[in-house]
């Protein structure tokens, strides 16, 4: 009995020995954006929001020990260890880190007449943005550089770069009239199911389908994603969300600007003849046919990901972004995204767009998954980081949501998800320490999520500021 003790209490202290050095001491290019890596830390004084949609609670003390969150109640009832670092958060929030869903590597960088789209990889800056903005987990959907969207992923999590935890989404699944030139466009549901299996095997962990695939090759891709327990999403146009739904897809992109089940003219397999968009601005939002799709999707348990800050520069009453967020561009991409700006307007786009932004509420308000994303894209203005502050705003602004309930949206909604949100998404004892500092109370004026001035991940305190610094310019360069 004696002897079975003593292997219990060494195989405890292995286990804890193991888990206190997990992580890799980071290289001196990384340390110098690090303000706290002390395995055990206490922030005191905090308003903690914890990502549920609770009400804040002040004057709280958040301990987290080696990674993971050990303790959160009063600050009067704390028992702190004699090794934390201590943090005074006095008139600050804690928050978990942001999950946004629709992010890429990779900028709008050329177009002309003819309607040809370059996009521009970003591996260096991207990952910057993000991390400095409070995102430390996202999901990619959709690379149109497979390998470097791999290699930024496993860099990151060797502790070799900076930047968040990835869900790394695979090239686009996409037919014929591929948009873009650097997509592939498959034949068929056997290329499909190849195409699938390839990237998997490389290391994608989510797939979604694009505009123009059939119905036959994209029910093909996702039973071949979920064999392998891989979820897809998609932004359509050939297919509809019901349609979409019934094939067994998972999540759905651009809350409903891009759905085309109201467009009158649309043929099976086929992009309808005039932009989807429009019909939303007939569309009665109280008719049952809406109403009717919405549970639809609801019952299907189909997550849709609002993407408003890509879409919002299209607006005729858009402003131009700030001087202080143009200075992150490099040259070339700040002249491209001005004269995008200037050229590109669309007369009715504000009904439109205000349609669609209070469809994104009736989803939610149904008891649908609906979380939030970048897309930096577009108009070529919408940036890793600030167009994920934006897209939260929104949810507030446009949408109708309260400030913490677009919260949740940005952190445990996108944790359910991503199916990690046992993990992470909230702040809740034993989660993994992701947190971010706010010098505000973005609960009650949503904005201030943009006054982060540390982000913790996985324990390990960066600094904001100079993480944003140090891709002063350079946006667009690489």
């Amino acid at each position: 009995m004696l002897m079975k003790k003593v292997i219990a209490l060494i195989l405890v202290l292995l286990f804890r020995f193991l888990h206190s050095h997990s992580q890799s001491t980071p290289s001196d290019a990384i340390k110098k954006f690090i303000d706290y890596y002390n395995p055990v830390i206490a922030f005191q004084h905090a308003l903690v929001i914890d990502g549920t949609g609770n009400k804040p609670l002040p004057n709280q003390t958040v301990i987290i020990n080696s990674g993971t969150i050990s303790w959160i109640g009063p600050d009067e009832k704390a028992q702190i260890p004699k090794d934390a670092q201590l943090l005074d958060l006095t008139g600050k929030a804690l928050l978990p880190g942001l999950v946004p869903l629709h992010e890429h590597m990779y900028i709008s960088a050329f177009s002309n007449t003819e309607g040809f789209l370059h996009l521009k990889q970003l591996p260096i800056t991207f990952p910057k943005l993000y991390l400095a903005a409070g995102a430390t987990t996202i999901r990619t959907a959709g690379s149109i550089d497979p390998y470097e969207d791999l290699k930024i992923k496993t860099d990151i999590d060797a502790g070799n770069m900076i930047g968040p935890a990835i869900d790394v989404t695979g090239p686009y699944i996409e037919g014929r009239l591929a948009f873009f030139p650097q997509m592939n466009q498959l034949k068929d549901s056997i290329e499909a199911v190849k195409f699938i299996n390839y990237w998997a095997d490389q290391g994608f962990t989510s797939f979604k389908a694009y505009m123009n695939i059939d119905k036959p090759t994209l029910k093909a891709a996702i039973n071949a994603a979920h064999k392998r327990n891989l979820k897809m999403t998609g932004h359509l146009c050939s297919i509809t969300y019901k349609e979409a739904a019934e094939l067994g897809i998972d999540h759905l992109e651009h809350g409903f600007l891009a759905s085309t089940d109201f467009v009158s003219e649309k043929k099976e397999n086929e992009c309808p003849p005039e932009n989807a968009e429009n019909t939303l601005m007939k569309l009665n939002l109280e008719s049952d046919t809406i109403k009717t799709l919405i549970q639809f999707l609801v019952n299907k348990k189909i997550g849709i990901t609002s993407t408003l800050a890509v879409f919002e520069g299209y607006l005729p009453t858009a402003k131009v972004l700030s001087q202080d967020v143009l200075a992150y561009f490099a040259h070339d991409s700040r002249e491209y995204y001005l004269n995008e700006f200037a050229r590109i307007k669309w007369d009715d786009f504000g009904k439109i767009f205000l349609k669609a932004a209070k469809m994104e509420k009736m989803f939610s308000d149904a008891g649908g998954l609906l979380t939030v994303g970048t897309d930096p894209t577009g108009n070529g203005g919408v940036l890793a980081g600030f167009g994920t502050w934006r897209a939260i705003e929104l949810l507030v602004e446009a949408d109708g949501f309260s400030p913490l309930q677009a919260i949740k949206i940005a952190t445990m909604n996108g944790a359910i998800a991503l199916n990690l949100e046992k993990k992470i998404g909230s702040l809740e004892i034993g989660k993994q320490a992701d947190l971010i500092v706010i010098e505000g109370d973005p609960s009650k004026n949503i904005s201030d999520i943009r006054k982060i001035s540390l982000v913790f991940k996985n324990g390990i305190g960066y600094s904001s500021k100079r993480l944003f610094e140090s891709v002063k310019g350079k946006v667009g360069f690489y």
